[in-house]
């Protein structure tokens, strides 16, 4: 059976939430406002991942933003991130000569400065 990587990132304005396969291919995305009622939205966006790709194999569950802690126990997640980590982690697998990121969520903006390899400046 063909394993997903499901990906959750739980902010303060937006929930997205993704499935690759295991060449990196999206599957699923969705990106919804966070209401207040995060584990609901989690809960509601999972149940239409699970309709869409109920005969694939779950591979890993990952969870990211400001309500990474308690959605990642909620969902039993395998890796627990903060965005810096989650941004440059996945922007340096693409792109692994990046030197400089932005990220600008819904309370802050950070500017990640990379070095190689190497976070070496926060922001």
């Amino acid at each position: 059976m063909e394993k997903i990587y499901i990906g959750v990132d739980v902010g303060s304005v937006s929930i997205k939430v993704v499935a690759i396969d295991e060449n990196n291919e999206v599957l699923f995305n969705s990106y919804v406002r966070n209401v207040g009622q995060p584990i609901d939205t989690v809960k509601d966006e999972l149940a239409k991942l699970h309709n869409e790709l109920a005969t694939k194999e779950i591979g890993g569950v990952g969870v990211t933003g400001s309500g990474r802690q308690l959605l990642g126990y909620i969902l039993g997640a395998d890796v627990i991130k903060n965005e810096i980590t989650a941004h440059a982690t996945a922007t340096l697998q693409f792109h692994p000569d990046v030197s400089t990121i932005f990220e600008i969520g819904g309370q802050d903006s950070k500017l990640i400065i990379i070095n190689d390899g190497t976070i070496t400046t926060l922001l």
